[in-house]
């Protein structure tokens, strides 16, 4: 079986859809498919991180206008037929996918954005919303089969491994891959403020974090805090903290699953939504917007929420009873291989 991925990563965005991609292809390549990413080669782009996993990339150029133009520049490097696309792009929908049916016979699309007409035959939107059945329903082909909420979400293996103790004193502090408004040095400043005994903090960074070196030397300076860049064992960071300081996105769910409270700031327009019903739900705190934090609020929330053990607790179950252990990963690959082998769903 042959799937080919179309996803970008760049300094300021993107990385979560790289590796939700990769999450997807490690599990598909264990029943035996190859799987090559066909990528824009732009500044922060992760192809060496798809590469060192295994993956071939296929390079496109780094600016490419429009669906049509990004169609012809993936189809250029296609010297194959593909039984699946799976695309994960904000920028590309159904036109792009009409002219990839020609080299593609299945495509299943990832997104939460819900505003655009899609061509697929899957479309996948893992987030939590509360009308989450209704928000695709004027964009979808017919025979196109919607896989939405959280128990579709794309998590590594690690995460269905049985989970360690929490650590009371434990924090998190993980803000996406590239963090373009340095959130995690406003979360840093906050800890050394606090100087709360007991506390110790991961720090969370991706390979594009375009503050690496400065937050290397806040670190190196602070015996309690340990700097971790791009990571795969997310999953045991998460298990042993007690709460999580970080951004919205694809991070929500693996909180979920792992039981973890949240303080969460959304840094994006389209997180706004899910993670809004997510603190309605009780499932976490969202704080606000990225432009509206700072050191003094970060240390406020960390102070009381820290001093608010039951309340922690009762967050964390309810994030965990939002993802039913035996689904997301296994579940999404399963869809996909009924559907390869029975035509359209």
């Amino acid at each position: 079986m042959k799937v080919l991925f179309r996803t970008d990563a760049s300094v300021t965005l993107g990385s979560g859809h790289v590796m939700r991609c990769l999450t997807l292809a490690h599990a598909l390549r264990k029943l035996g498919a190859s799987c090559d990413f066909a990528c824009r080669i732009t500044s922060g782009h992760l192809a060496d991180v798809i590469r060192s996993d295994g993956f071939n990339v296929l390079p496109l150029p780094d600016v490419l206008a429009g669906q049509t133009a990004d169609a012809k520049a993936t189809l250029a490097q296609l010297t194959q037929n593909y039984a699946l696309l799976v695309l994960d792009h904000y920028a590309l929908a159904a036109d792009y996918c009409r002219m990839l049916r020609t080299r593609c016979r299945y495509i299943l699309q990832i997104d939460d954005l819900a505003n655009r007409s899609y061509d697929c035959d899957l479309l996948l939107d893992q987030n939590l919303v509360a009308n989450a059945e209704q928000r695709y329903n004027k964009w979808l082909p017919t025979h196109c089969q919607a896989l939405l909420g959280p128990r579709y979400a794309l998590l590594r293996d690690e995460f269905y491994q049985p989970q360690a103790q929490h650590e009371p004193g434990r924090i998190l502090i993980g803000f996406g891959g590239s963090d373009e408004q340095n959130l995690t040095a406003l979360a840093i400043e906050a800890l050394d403020k606090l100087k709360l005994p007991g506390i110790s903090a991961d720090i969370v960074i991706g390979a594009n974090n375009p503050w690496h070196a400065e937050l290397k030397q806040l670190t190196a300076s602070l015996p309690d805090m340990t700097l971790h860049v791009q990571c795969n064992y997310m999953a045991k960071l998460m298990h042993q903290a007690r709460l999580m300081l970080g951004g919205g996105g694809a991070s929500h769910w693996e909180r979920c699953i792992s039981a973890l409270p949240g303080l969460v700031v959304t840094v994006a327009e389209n997180q706004q939504a899910a993670t809004a019903y997510l603190d309605q739900l009780g499932a976490c705190v969202w704080l606000g917007q990225a432009a509206d934090m700072s050191a003094e609020f970060f240390a406020e929330q960390l102070c009381y929420y820290l001093s608010q053990p039951a309340l922690l607790d009762s967050m964390g179950q309810t994030a965990a009873g939002l993802i039913p252990a035996a689904a997301g990963t296994p579940l999404v690959v399963e869809t996909i291989l009924k559907t390869l082998n029975n035509g359209h769903p």
